[in-house]
């Protein structure tokens, strides 16, 4: 340690080996005395701790260095230090040392005369390095930054011991829409959602077919000319795949498939594999199964025989490439086995939500249609990275984040699973104790991408949505991608919400202080 009064010395040496909650980016009466001794010292003082919290060593140094010198192994480790009389702005060294040693982070404090100023923190995430910069120190545990690095700790251990998939080759799938007695309100759109649920499964579209019809086909839903044109756009486009638009019952997807010679699967059954595969917690993989075991006890036959035709692949598998149970006794049995499994789970989110509002935090559940920029705003928000991507049911589990509002606001808000048209009955039963988590919310960010032509009809199924879960929670519309349309063509129709672009920032603080309004109000 450099020279420094013995009384400071001492009381920063009592520190070193002391073990304190790993879930804090650092003790805040530990952060208190750093500063207060760099300002008095006029010294540039480092804490190192570990994964557990435990602080390793306390190094000070000369505040022209530049830089405290860190000479240990610094891999895995959280490092803190101060910026006496200058900006938080962390130095060029400071990053080479990042880039060279991957700490879990690096947090520079400015401590100024009045005392605790800003803070940047900088880390190391999939090999980019992520630099943010925060306002007041002093509240540096309350802006869920390390909900951020626990998160980013668990990828990396996840790739760390991810065997390498061999990806085979994509599935090619015509898709088929039959318009009856006028009962799918856009065509164009609808194909286009499904093909948006085809590109998030890795699904190659290699052609479309559609029919207007008065009556379905009692064999095949397709009128039997048009069965011919499918049968011939497959030997055309070496399909392996049909995906239907339309709800197929077991006979007429049994029917389908042995006369075209290729598995037939509907929109649902597509959803349900794209569950499977983004389900992620215990709780999401229960819910898929249960939704698949439901949605496939009516049409156990044609299950049977796709399995037995076509082996697994789309439609035929469970979270995690399981294998999809098709003895009947069984699939009832499983039924009442996870449904039960399920009502567990759901007491104890209900323990855990009783414990959230015991602690008085507001919550703001964000639900909306699925791709309209659910997680996109919580990341902005929470200043985070959650997984979003343009892409269907990108998020599947829920996931909350404490976000620091200012003016002495700490707000919960949770993402959740993004809503879609024709969801089947047996999906939202599943997925109940999820999507039960917009009820209990103290307000709904409800939003909305106007730049979808068919935005109004999103809208509308969203709202239906939460009036099928019994929600009474007072919603704020947020209308999204401002940035893709001229807001003159809507005339008043977005009077009653937020307009904002997450993409290009526009419209957040509006946002953020109709929010602060409502509870302050409340």
């Amino acid at each position: 340690m450099k020279e420094i009064k013995q009384k400071y010395k001492d009381l920063l040496q009592s520190y070193i080996g002391k073990i304190y909650t790993k879930d804090t980016l650092i003790d805040e009466k530990l952060l208190s005395d750093i500063c207060d001794i760099s300002r008095i010292e006029k010294l540039e003082i480092a804490v190192i701790s570990n994964r557990k919290g435990e602080i390793l060593d306390i190094r000070v140094s000369d505040s022209q260095s530049g830089s405290v010198e860190i000479n240990i192994d610094s891999h895995n480790m959280r490092i803190i230090h101060t910026h006496p009389f200058a900006p938080s702005t962390l130095s060029e060294k400071d990053m080479l040392f990042l880039q060279k040693n991957n700490p879990d982070y690096i947090i520079a404090v400015s401590v100024m005369d009045n005392g605790i100023g800003s803070f940047d923190i900088a880390y190391l995430d999939s090999g980019k390095i992520c630099n943010e910069h925060y306002d007041y120190a002093g509240y540096i545990n309350k802006y869920g930054i390390m909900d951020k690095i626990n998160d980013k700790i668990a990828r990396e251990k996840k790739n760390a011991t991810k065997l390498i998939d061999t990806k085979s080759e994509k599935d090619k799938a015509i898709l088929v829409a039959v318009d009856i007695k006028r009962s799918i309100i856009n065509m164009t759109e609808s194909v286009e959602e499904l093909k948006g649920l085809c590109s998030t499964d890795s699904i190659e579209v290699v052609g479309v077919l559609t029919q207007n019809k008065i009556a379905p086909d009692p064999k095949f839903l397709l009128g039997s000319g048009k069965v011919e044109e499918l049968k011939d756009l497959i030997a055309k486009t070496d399909a392996n795949l049909v995906i239907f638009e339309n709800e197929l019952s077991s006979s007429k997807q049994s029917n389908l498939s042995d006369y075209l010679n290729v598995k037939v699967i509907d929109r649902s059954m597509l959803i349900l594999d794209i569950f499977a595969k983004r389900a992620r917690t215990n709780e999401g993989k229960l819910q898929v199964e249960l939704a698949q075991l439901k949605y496939m006890l009516p049409r156990l036959k044609s299950y049977v025989n796709t399995s037995n035709r076509y082996g697994g692949g789309v439609g035929m598998r469970g979270p995690g490439e399981t294998k999809l149970e098709m003895n009947r006794r069984v699939v009832e049995a499983n039924i009442l086995k996870k449904s039960a499994e399920l009502e567990k789970l759901k007491k104890h989110r209900e323990l855990n939500r009783k414990n959230r509002q015991s602690n008085t935090n507001p919550t703001v559940s964000i639900v909306g249609y699925t791709n309209s920029g659910k997680s996109s705003l919580l990341n902005l928000l929470a200043k985070d990275n959650i997984y979003a991507k343009d892409e269907l049911f990108a998020t599947l589990d829920t996931t909350s984040r404490k976000v620091w509002m200012g003016k002495g606001k700490e707000i919960v808000f949770t993402d959740t699973v993004g809503f879609i048209s024709n969801l089947p009955h047996e999906f939202i039963e599943a997925f109940s104790s999820t999507l039960e988590e917009c009820i209990y919310s103290d307000l709904l960010l409800l939003v909305i991408d106007i730049s979808n032509p068919d935005y109004e009809m999103q809208m509308n199924v969203s709202i239906d949505v939460l009036q099928k879960l019994g929600s009474t929670v007072p919603i704020i519309k947020v209308y999204n991608k401002v940035d893709k349309v001229n807001i003159s063509d809507f005339e008043n129709k977005l009077n009653d919400g937020v307009v904002i672009s997450v993409k290009q920032n526009i419209g957040i603080e509006n946002l953020k202080n109709k929010i602060i309004k409502f509870f302050n109000n409340k």
